[in-house]
């Protein structure tokens, strides 16, 4: 076995690694199996005989975050892509000639970089530009190789961005079939799956929001929501504050109805809530997310008439 290989990769367990040596070591995990069992040896056997400092372990969660899937050890996506790519190459090389055509060109795949957040957790990001963003819990973050060229991610979640001004390059957040579009600013975007609905509270500089349907422009202190099932918009003036309140471990709702501050527990804490009941009247709350979802819904059962209870993991919500 190439002792260099393994030298690269207890640079890598480190946080110390060049972008030429973690390409080294994205082909040497895409070729089998074999390596990749035999990366997870050396991992064990580095984390055996070395304490590694803070900032090796900050820099080696980065880096595993960006080239690594979840659970265990998994296989680059965009490396997994670019070992298809090789293999569609070499099938093309070995077909029989046609005469003198021109031979075809294969596209380019882009590799993709995800960073995932588990429910109830948390985690900071800092893209190749420097740009930060923050991933609330249940989230992902994916963004290509080619990122400096086009500055575009896309967000399934949450997210809080700082991004880094570049007024020649705009940065751009896909969710789904919208987008927030800016130069540099602070901002905070929620599109999570399950509650149809897009937001946005803006609090420095300004942001674009858009999909085929609308385009709206933003000031500091403006807060968007976007309903996807009748493209229903809404944009006020509001304490965006609230809105990156989960920065701080708190989820702060000035004014929101039932159904919908459950439906965000439920993104949050990744379990079914079925509520049966009015929505009209909003009301205003404070949610410690270091609670369990029992505490938490027998505190929101003092303020609202609510009951609840929970079977075969489904919890049941319906008012009094």
């Amino acid at each position: 076995m190439n002792d260099n290989t393994k030298t690269l990769c207890y640079s890598y367990f480190a946080g110390e690694i060049s972008r030429k040596a973690a390409t080294q070591i994205r082909a040497f995990l895409a070729e089998s199996e074999a390596n990749r069992a035999l990366f997870r040896e050396w991992e064990a056997e580095w984390k055996t005989g070395h304490i590694p400092t803070l900032y090796q372990i900050d820099s080696y969660k980065k880096l595993r975050r960006r080239i690594i899937r979840r659970h265990n050890l998994r296989t680059l996506s965009w490396a997994v892509g670019a070992a298809a790519a090789a293999a569609i190459g070499l099938i093309l090389m070995l077909l029989p000639g046609k005469g003198k055509e021109a031979p075809q060109v294969i596209p380019s795949i882009p590799n993709v970089f995800t960073v995932e957040t588990r429910y109830c957790e948390q985690t900071k990001v800092i893209l190749p530009d420097s740009t930060l963003v923050w991933l609330n819990a249940a989230s992902r973050l994916s963004y290509t190789d080619e990122y400096m060229t086009d500055r575009r991610v896309k967000l399934s979640g949450e997210g809080y961005f700082d991004v880094r001004h570049n007024p020649s390059a705009p940065f751009t957040v896909e969710m789904g079939e919208n987008r927030i579009t800016v130069s540099g600013t602070k901002f905070n975007a929620c599109a999570y799956p399950g509650e149809g609905e897009v937001e946005a509270a803006l609090l420095e500089g300004c942001i674009a929001f858009c999909n085929a349907s609308v385009q709206v422009d933003m000031q500091p202190g403006e807060i968007l929501s976007y309903r996807l099932s009748d493209d229903n918009l809404k944009k006020y003036s509001g304490d965006v504050r609230s809105r990156t309140s989960w920065l701080r471990g708190t989820l702060e709702c000035t004014s929101i109805s039932l159904d919908r501050l459950l439906a965000r527990i439920s993104s949050i804490y990744g379990v079914d809530i079925r509520y049966s009941g009015e929505n009209t009247q909003e009301f205003g709350f404070i949610l410690n997310l270091k609670e369990s979802l029992p505490n938490i819904l027998d505190a929101l059962s003092c303020i609202r008439p609510i009951t609840w209870k929970q079977e075969d993991g489904i919890y049941y919500v319906q008012t009094r």
